[in-house]
């Protein structure tokens, strides 16, 4: 059996302003979270709810906004979240290795994301293609059922002729 080939697959993620909206109001919460449980954290895990957000963020509107969100997110983290807070001055070998890995993860977690989003959307068009196709079938023998009925009313063979 041959696989139809859906070139639209990665249509499957809404656009417009909506996504920005969401994406920004869960950029907040996670900042808010976080911000929440500084006490209890202090320093450890400063990138974790950004991480948590970014990986939904893909799951629902695809790579390019939690790639986006990842790049807030990273000097987000450092500025608010890292010793010295609220500054920026230089990183530390402990700061990149954090870098290293929530970029990994997240840029990971969303091409995943991304390819399963793309395989599932490509299989629901390819249900309803086959819905469709199922259907004009189903009406194409019906139809003929009926000329075949309608023929033989009238007194003719059932069966077509051999020359047409």
């Amino acid at each position: 059996m041959h696989r139809i080939k859906i070139g639209n697959a990665k249509r499957w993620k809404e656009s417009g302003m909506r996504p920005i909206f969401i994406c920004a109001l869960g950029f907040l919460f996670a900042f808010l979270l976080r911000q929440i449980l500084a006490p209890v954290l202090d320093e450890s895990l400063s990138m974790l709810l950004f991480t948590i957000n970014c990986i939904v963020m893909s799951y629902l509107f695809g790579y390019v906004y939690s790639v986006a969100l990842l790049a807030v997110s990273i000097p987000t983290s450092l500025f608010f979240f890292r010793k010295p807070y609220y500054q920026l001055d230089s990183l530390n070998r402990q700061d990149l290795f954090y870098i290293v890995v929530y970029v990994t993860v997240i840029v990971i977690s969303s091409v995943i994301i991304e390819w399963l989003q793309r395989e599932r959307y490509a299989a629901v068009l390819q249900q309803r293609v086959s819905e469709t196709r199922y259907r004009l079938l189903i009406e194409s023998d019906q139809a003929r059922r009926a000329e075949y009925a309608e023929q033989f009313a009238r007194g003719g063979s059932a069966r077509p002729e051999s020359g047409e």
